[in-house]
């Protein structure tokens, strides 16, 4: 086998000639014309001797040598592609040369997750165009073999799959992959593949990145995309040097694909966490290319509150994040941090917000925070998200930003910050979506009650899942649709109706609000739209309630909106629909949306009605036993 050198050798210079050369294209041509079954010395040398010396060159010129190549063969290779492979049958048989050649340009020209990022705007584009021909002939591949693929074709579909994956690391060439709407086409072929393994998972790998809330909906198949990675995990987990390269990319995609609940769920069930584990744990593996997708992914399922008690328990697990948390690579520290946070600290936080909020009813006097704004955002729109820092700056606003911290920021920095801050400003992309950090911060910061502005930081993003749930209801500032100064424009207009909204309410909090209406024993005499509202008087523990105690609920706290969805529930029901909420508040915000549209009414349900739904029925909820300082049911406990 041979092994990674950085040595920059003569016979790494006449090998990198030789790649680039007229010569090389035309030898390769002649073996794909001719697939024969063994080749001269001389082909052997040029097409795998040659390539694979410099796929295992990892020394300082290697982006100097990547580009190159890539400038020399990437149009070549697109024009082979375009030429030679219509996707219509018959198909020619491969070699296991024609395999291996392939294999080795593969790894020259397209090798992205493995360091050889796109430096150029011209090799991008090449990059367009080739996607483009793989599209075109996986178009013609699915309407030829409209039940199963001819066998024969397989191996074009496999390598077609994983030159659209290594696109799948540029950002830009994300973005170029979602405006050829590639997933009807690859649920065909995942359904004509005849379960071919190697095409499942890089169609997988590629949904994983591409594909939308509403998409993994459409397809209804999270069990089997869960089936496949864990089978591939399982696979390469032991398996060694030549097999990390695949285990690590399974890993990042499966990071990516966990911002999807229904995911998260069928990798609890399937026992994928055990595998997390042993990447997380185990000294053999990468810390940045395994350890770190490993407890992200683990970071991600932590939102499932069952799972996040058992992994709570795993105490060599705990010592080991503990361990990381003081780690010198930044990358290892954070998610270490946050995996404290949420499984040992936030339960506390809960109750202090609970505490603080009771607080702010007796005293309703707004306090002045140490920030205007904290910035939530992912690395990878950082330059669009500094841009807009500097300008708050010029406006003298006081912002937080993680880049700020001289050591990098923890969690723990971060939880400060929103609880510290005035406006919280979620910058919206795909890689903010996919990211458990900032799952994590915009969800602290929707409990914190903060003030939240959604802004879209790249072309035609639409916010669903999680995302999607938390910012419904509130106003979306749109820089790339907008344009840089009028968004920012809007920017400043929200945060100056945030702060009015406050000053008024503020006002009428110190006229009208007492102790005594924290638990309101008579129901108030008047109403929002002085109409009569035929209110009944209801226990102060939920399971005791009628239909009509539940209607009074509702129709007492203003939440006349969830009547429809509540319609014909008695107290048991409602506490059992609570314990669904606290379980998945976001498919359940989503699922008591869709209830209500069905009604016909012609208000939606927001997400502030729903979240002071949850906040105003815990009151009446009884504590489990052995729970720990719940103030929330303090009143049942009473009873």
């Amino acid at each position: 086998m041979t092994l990674a050198t950085t040595e920059f050798t003569d016979e790494l210079i006449l090998a990198v000639d030789q790649v680039c050369s007229p010569l090389y294209a035309q030898m390769f041509e002649k073996i794909a014309k001719e697939q024969p079954s063994s080749v001269p010395t001389a082909e052997n040398v040029m097409l795998q001797h040659y390539p694979n010396q410099i796929t295992w060159y990892n020394g300082s010129r290697r982006p100097e040598i990547v580009e190159r190549i890539r400038r020399a063969q990437l149009k070549w290779f697109n024009s082979w592609l375009s030429e030679h492979n219509t996707g219509q049958p018959p198909y020619v048989k491969w070699s296991w040369i024609m395999k291996n050649m392939l294999l080795h340009v593969t790894n020259l020209l397209f090798r992205i997750d493995l360091g050889d990022i796109i430096t150029t705007d011209e090799q991008r584009n090449d990059c367009r165009q080739i996607a483009d021909t793989i599209k075109r002939i996986l178009v013609s591949v699915s309407k030829s073999n409209p039940v199963t693929i001819d066998p024969d074709g397989l191996p074009l579909v496999q390598i077609l799959l994983q030159i659209l994956f290594y696109f799948t690391v540029d950002v830009e060439l994300i973005i170029y992959l979602k405006s050829l709407q590639l997933v009807a086409l690859l649920n065909v072929l995942l359904q004509t593949s005849n379960n071919d393994d190697e095409i499942h998972l890089h169609a997988y790998r590629i949904l994983a990145i591409v594909m939308a809330e509403a998409d993994i909906k459409q397809l209804q198949n999270s069990s089997r995309i869960a089936t496949v990675f864990i089978k591939f995990i399982t696979d390469t987990i032991d398996q060694g040097v030549r097999s990390e390269g695949r285990l690590h990319n399974s890993l990042r995609s499966l990071k990516a694909l966990t911002q999807h609940d229904q995911i998260r769920e069928e990798l609890i069930k399937q026992k994928g966490d055990s595998l997390f584990l042993r990447c997380a744990l185990e000294d053999k593996f990468n810390p940045l290319q395994a350890k770190l997708p490993a407890l992200e992914i683990l970071l991600a399922l932590t939102f499932n509150k069952d799972f996040a008690a058992t992994l709570k328990d795993n105490t060599t697990f705990i010592n080991h994040v503990r361990t990381l948390a003081s780690s010198s690579q930044q990358e290892l520290q954070l998610v270490a941090t946050a995996l404290i946070w949420k499984l040992e600290k936030e339960p506390e936080a809960v109750v202090q917000i609970v505490q603080e909020q009771t607080s702010l009813i007796s005293s309703p006097t707004i306090a002045k925070k140490q920030y205007d704004i904290m910035i939530s955002y992912s690395h990878n729109d950082k330059e669009l998200c500094h841009r807009i820092l500097n300008v708050l700056e010029k406006d003298q606003l006081r912002v937080w930003i993680d880049s700020r911290l001289m050591h990098g920021a923890t969690f723990d920095a971060m939880a400060k910050a929103i609880e510290n801050a005035e406006f919280v400003v979620m910058c919206m992309s795909d890689a903010y979506k996919q990211s458990a950090f900032c799952e994590m911060e915009a969800s602290y910061a929707v409990k914190r009650r903060c003030h939240i502005i959604p802004l879209v930081m790249t072309a035609n993003y639409k916010a669903d899942g999680w995302l999607g749930v938390l910012t419904s209801a509130l106003i979306h500032v749109d820089f790339p649709k907008l344009g840089f100064d009028k968004a920012y424009q809007e920017l400043k207009k929200q945060i100056a109706l945030f702060r009015m909204n406050d000053s008024n309410s503020t006002r009428v909090k110190h006229d009208s609000i007492s102790l005594t209406d924290i638990v309101p024993k008579t129901i108030p005499t008047v109403e929002k739209k002085n109409e009569p509202r035929p209110v009944v008087e209801y226990p102060h523990c939920v399971d005791m309630w009628t239909k009509d105690h539940v209607k009074s609920f509702l129709l007492d706290k203003e939440l006349d909106i969830l009547i429809p969805a509540f319609e014909g529930m008695n107290g048991r029901l409602l506490h059992k629909v609570y314990n669904m909420c606290q379980t998945n508040e976001h498919a359940m915000f989503s699922s008591l949306k869709e209830e209500i549209a069905k009604s016909q009414l012609t208000t939606a349900l927001s997400l502030k009605d729903y979240l002071i739904f949850l906040d105003e029925i815990k009151v009446y909820i009884p504590c489990k036993a052995g729970d720990q300082l719940n103030p929330t049911s303090a009143i049942c406990n009473l009873m």
